[in-house]
């Protein structure tokens, strides 16, 4: 976070006119050192201003103030405790000085502590309540938590102490944007264009000028005001930077408001500008079906004969107009319900990139394919198709027009992959042979070989043949990625880690800082697998705290994109933020740790296995064991030297670095106190830890099945039988015939009935009518044993994989 240095003006006191402070001003020789205090603080001379701040200490040894930039300082250099403890001392020697409690809240914001930061902020306006440094300050960090109330409450204060600074109108507009209070935030958008009339601001920088017009408009249109919002956007035409943006938000209101004739003229102008973007087809082919709503994608949509129309010949006019368009060729395949159609479709939309060899193609049309899709058989039936017509006469079907071989080749990779997507491994693998026996220098082909083992749930089979193709091009860094990945799947991680070393500087060390999340997700997962909790939970750990230091960055907008006037996208910032917990990889992290305190709780660790089996002998003869011994100190001794040369190295470096050295502003990186994570795996109560990454789960992604799957179990694990039985019904409302929840409601059946766990009388009720629902959607009586529903979900899979 960036650091905010108190405010020179009250920091440096030297007019005995203050009635805040409790202790006497310092003499001007004093004054002039802690002034320089606070400017080594801000220039990172940490040094510097300890020696001053030992100065004046050494004349004044009880001057609050000095001690508790001093504990700044301190903190700085990473003495956190020191830093604390002086602190402490200076607020209770000028209990007072709002300059203490400032310092204060900043070690407490340097920690991430913004709860009590705040506290420290308001207890240095106590004392001075008009400080516009702790003010904003103050502000930053009730954004930050989303405390709205009081910092709509903190930002009027501040423009109505300084009402000539552009940049507290609009924070406080933006404020009352976020609370909901559109039409104020407007009025005040409108009170500062009013001071502009006369002024050559708007000619000056016309494209702030231009930002604030459409924030306004986007007021109107989120104040559910679309003709107002239309209106207003034909008044600022000429006054906007932006026309394209410009125009689009006019096509989407004309929309709105359901004149979708111009709106269609709009969105047919911008597609001529780009006839690639497929929200201006969206918006084109709801203003041609007359809706108020674009559909960006068919598939899983609900077409009627008279809309199929509609779209065809809206297409059949686009593909003239805008030949070279992939879109326009491409779209029609999600909307078309008409086999003939589909079938000429595909063959206008795919044959040109299976003649030309696109390893991506499949990846395209993949959401045609998806499992309860109408055009999935289809699909297949036209490839096999043309696979067999390039095989008979070497040309596609109805023509007589001869390929090179290279098109059979690329026909039957298309054909494996639809082959791979329908669980049949043995005809995409007989498709995926065949084409390498034709060129087996193309490396995409042993790709395709290696996806199709990773489906069919032969990791080592499929890391192998993934390291084939990396070999064949190791300046490949997609090739390398994808090489890790599998290999970690496979549990290889040595493997592993050797071949993302390949591209990272310092042997791979860097992944961390370098945030990369893949790999730290299935290196966890990895040790999950084989039963490393520690490293598990460190891996997944790690990710967690990537997260907070993406959350942590918002501090550098919200002060940078008000000073810019770029507020419409501060505000989707702001809002992707408050989401941010449930982007999958949190989701992933989050229920791995849950995972694995879950392990932790139910089976022993492989490190308590791996001890009982060495204090046995694990049933190896004397001389095996002397060289498992033997084995073990030379890898101890290796991995020893080998730190030790990365040390060397790193401070070789950093020795060859001249920057930050005078001014301290290069931080060493502090040793990792638990790098296997065994503190992590060794909690008092796993199982706390755990609810409380679920608490956020549930919070931000209670639609995803996995969470729910996992609250369950948590909430049995915790003798929790409400909780469980939430947590069991959302997930069988998301996906009843997944195998896991099938394997949870067993449990919680098997556990809560028929003489299982004691329950209080009124949750017995609760738990026995919702278990007898659940029977009765698997077709069974109330009476039923968990073996019986066990019995019947067999009998439903037929064998399949869930069973």
């Amino acid at each position: 976070a960036r650091r905010a240095s108190p405010l020179r003006r009250s920091a440096a006191r030297t007019a005995p006119e203050d009635e805040h402070s409790m202790a006497p001003p310092l003499p001007a020789k004093e004054a002039t050192l802690f002034k320089a205090i606070v400017k080594h603080y801000e220039l990172k001379s940490y040094k510097k201003g300890l020696r001053a701040a030992d100065q004046v200490l050494k004349k004044f040894p009880e001057h609050g103030e000095t001690i508790a930039m001093k504990g700044l300082l301190l903190n700085c250099m990473e003495k956190k405790e020191e830093a604390y403890d002086l602190v402490r001392k200076g607020i209770k020697l000028d209990i007072k000085s709002q300059v203490c409690w400032h310092v204060y809240g900043l070690l407490y914001r340097s920690d991430r502590e913004y709860a009590q930061a705040i506290k420290c902020y308001r207890g240095a306006l106590r004392h001075e309540p008009e400080n516009v440094k702790i003010l904003r300050d103050l502000s930053m960090l009730q954004i930050q938590l989303r405390l709205l109330p009081g910092f709509l409450e903190t930002r009027q204060k501040l423009l109505t102490m300084k009402p000539t600074n552009r940049m507290h109108w609009f924070t406080f507009a933006v404020a009352l944007h976020l609370v909901g209070r559109y039409d104020e935030a407007v009025g005040v958008v409108e009170a500062y264009e009013r001071t502009l009339e006369g002024s050559d601001e708007p000619s000056k920088e016309p494209y702030e000028y231009s930002e604030m017009l459409l924030y306004k408009n986007t007021l109107y249109e989120e104040a559910g005001q679309p003709q107002k919002a239309l209106d207003d956007l034909d008044a600022i035409k000429e006054k906007v930077s932006d026309r394209t943006g410009w125009r689009e938000r006019r096509a989407a209101l004309l929309l709105a408001v359901g004149r979708h004739g111009e709106a269609g003229e709009e969105y047919l102008a911008l597609l001529k500008r780009n006839p690639e973007h497929f929200g201006w087809h969206a918006g084109l082919q709801a203003a041609e079906l007359q809706t108020a709503t674009p559909t960006e994608r068919w598939l899983s949509a609900e077409v009627t004969a008279e809309a199929e129309a509609t779209l065809a010949a809206l297409y059949s006019k686009l593909q003239k107009a805008f030949p070279k368009s992939q879109a326009c060729m491409r779209l029609p395949l999600d909307f078309t319900r008409s086999p003939p159609a589909f079938a000429a479709a595909l063959d206008a939309y795919a044959r040109s990139y299976v003649r030309k060899g696109v390893p991506s193609l499949f990846a395209d049309l993949k959401p045609l394919c998806a499992a309860g899709a109408w055009s999935r058989a289809l699909f297949g039936e036209i490839v096999a198709g043309w696979v067999g017509a390039l095989e008979a006469t070497g040309a596609f079907p109805d023509t007589c027009e001869k390929e090179p071989p290279s098109t059979l080749m690329w026909a039957r990779v298309l054909l494996a992959q639809y082959y791979d997507n329908c669980g049949d491994t043995a005809a995409a693998l007989s498709q995926l042979d065949m084409a390498i026996g034709h060129t087996p220098t193309c490396l995409d082909l042993y790709l395709f070989k290696a996806r199709v083992y990773k489906h069919a749930g032969h990791a080592s089979a499929a890391a192998r043949w993934m390291e084939e193709a990396r070999k064949m091009d190791l300046a490949d860094r997609y090739l390398n990625t994808k090489a890790t990945r599998y290999l970690l799947r496979a549990d290889c991680v040595p493997e592993a880690e050797a071949t993302i070393a390949l591209f990272t500087k310092d042997g791979g060390s860097t992944l961390h800082e370098m945030q990369c999340v893949w790999f730290e997700l299935e290196l966890a997962a990895s040790y999950l697998r084989t039963g490393d909790y520690g490293r598990a939970l460190k891996n997944f750990t790690h990710v967690e705290q990537h997260f907070a230091d993406i959350g942590e960055d918002q501090f550098d907008f919200h002060t940078y994109c008000v000073r810019k006037m770029t507020l419409r996208e501060y505000v989707k910032m702001v809002r992707f933020e408050d989401t941010l917990h449930g982007h999958a990889f949190y989701v992933t992290a989050a229920c791995g740790i849950v995972d694995t305190y879950l392990r932790l709780v139910t089976k022993p660790a492989r490190d308590a296995a791996a001890a009982a089996a060495e204090e046995a002998g694990g049933g190896l003869s004397v001389q095996e064991r002397k060289k498992a011994e033997s084995k073990r100190r030379k890898a101890e001794a290796k991995a020893k030297a080998e730190a030790e040369a990365q040390a060397k190295r790193d401070a070789d470096a950093k020795g060859k670095d001249g920057k930050g050295g005078k001014k301290g502003g290069g931080k060493e990186k502090p040793p990792d106190d638990d790098p296997h994570g065994e503190a992590l795996a060794s909690v008092e109560a796993p199982l706390a830890k755990a609810a409380g990454y679920m608490r956020t789960l549930l919070l931000h992604a209670p639609a995803e099945l996995r969470v729910q799957v996992l609250a369950c179990q948590l909430a049995m694990a915790r003798s929790k039988p409400l909780l469980a039985l939430r947590a069991l019904r959302k997930a069988i409302s998301l996906g009843a015939a997944d195998a896991q929840v099938h394997r949870s409601a067993a449990r919680f059946l098997h556990l809560y009935r028929a003489g299982g766990a004691a329950l209080a009388p009124a949750v017995a009720t609760v738990v026995e009518r919702h278990s007898a629902q659940i029977l009765a959607a698997a077709g069974l009586p109330t009476g039923a044993t968990a073996e019986a529903y066990n019995d019947a979900f067999l009998a439903r899979a037929g064998g399949g994989a869930a069973a």
